[in-house]
Parts: structure tokens; sequence; C-alpha cells
């Protein structure tokens, strides 16, 4: 066995993250906007009174899988931030204003809650 060989399970892991990734960048804006929503207005990113990054809404789209440093999860960058950007034209999250770090953050509006609610998301973006 090399010294380098990759377990069945890591394999295993980067398949399925790599799939996640592939399909998530697959998403045409308007269908993307429509998870990251659930996906910022969860408890776990809720609790963040003051907003999360972009970052930490891509990590929760990944939907817990482990991620190895094979998957470039910085190709999801860019279509979720277009994806807040539609997402914030419906008035459905905010930006809010940038940290420590100046990363810019963002938060679910009541709006943004109430259409998960409703369960109506994909009509408010069309």
């Amino acid at each position: 066995m090399g010294l380098f060989r990759k377990s069945p399970e890591k394999i295993q892991q980067e398949a399925a993250a790599q799939a996640e990734l592939d399909r998530l960048t697959a998403l045409t804006p308007p269908a993307l906007a429509a998870e990251i929503l659930p996906a910022i207005g969860s408890d776990d990113l809720k609790q963040h009174i003051t907003g999360v990054r972009v970052q930490d809404i891509c990590k929760a789209l990944m939907g817990g899988i482990k991620v190895p440093l094979m998957v470039n999860t910085g190709l999801l960058l860019l279509p979720v931030k277009e994806g807040l950007q539609r997402l914030e034209h419906a008035n459905l999250v905010m930006q809010m204003a940038p940290g420590v770090d100046q990363s810019t953050k963002w938060r679910i509006t009541s709006t943004g809650e109430q259409a998960l609610a409703d369960n109506n998301v994909a009509q408010l973006l069309a």
C-alpha cells in the first residue's frame, strides 16, 4: 500500500462533495437563490445576529458534507453572491454592515422568513 493511497471512505467523501458542488454550480441563479434562502434562514445561520459571510453560506449549502481539500468550494462563491443579489432585490435578505474583518455579511429579512413559511420563495424570485 502506498503512502498516499486514499481510503474508500475518503474517495466516497470526495465524490459526494464534488457531486454536490457540481449540482449547485449547475443551477440557474434563481434556482440557486431558492436554495440559499433556506440555508441562510436555518437556525444554524440565523443565530449570527451580525449576519453570515458568503463562505458560511457556501458551507451550509454543502449540507454538512465533509469537503476534502481536493474539492474547490471556492467555485461556489460567485454563484452564491449572484444568488444573494437576487434575494436582496426581492427583499428576502439584506446586507449587514461589514464586521471587523471587513467582509460583507448577510441576514434573512422578515419577508424572507415569511416566504420560507409560505413556501413561495421560487415564485417571489420569478
